[in-house]
């Protein structure tokens, strides 16, 4: 019966999305290290496991589809409702597999805010850094007239008075 490959797909995806968090952190460290080369493999890694999840992620949605519609219930019904309609034994199953792959999208969630969040605060400071020690480049300037220029790396004379 469909609700059996459901499960399975479910067990299956949550297996896929706790390796994907493996290489996820894997990246984390590899970011940290700044070792470029293999941050470059691991994220064509996790672009193939990405693709992978997609797929399983798409066949359980058509399983689930096809489940509500056996037991009479709207395509477009939550995933609770068909819950809500299958055996004691089944519906056990179904909400533990569906935890447990809800909770480990919230692992691997974490781990790339962790991941951003280094990212994001790496390169503000390389910023801040560069800003301070080219001034010409940093924001608006303006002309001995007072209108605005672009920033161009052009030498500024400050004092003409020397």
């Amino acid at each position: 019966m469909r609700l059996e490959e459901i499960k399975a797909m479910l067990t299956h995806e949550a297996e896929l999305m706790t390796e994907f968090g493996e290489r996820e952190q894997d990246l984390q460290d590899a970011v940290l290290r700044r070792d470029w080369p293999a941050v470059d493999a691991l994220v064509m890694t996790m672009e193939e496991q990405s693709r992978r999840f997609a797929r399983l992620d798409e066949r359980r949605h058509e399983l689930v589809v096809a489940a509500k519609v056996d037991l009479g219930l709207r395509a477009e019904a939550s995933f609770g409702e068909l819950v809500d309609h299958v055996p004691e034994p089944d519906r056990r199953d179904l909400i533990a597999g569906f935890r447990t792959l809800q909770v480990s999208v919230l692992k691997v969630k974490s781990v790339t805010r962790g991941i951003d969040t280094y990212v994001r605060g790496s390169l503000r400071a390389a910023q801040d850094v560069l800003g301070e020690v080219f001034p010409e480049r940093k924001g608006t300037l303006y002309s001995r007239k007072g209108r605005r220029t672009h920033a161009d790396g052009r030498a500024m004379v400050v004092d003409r008075h020397l």
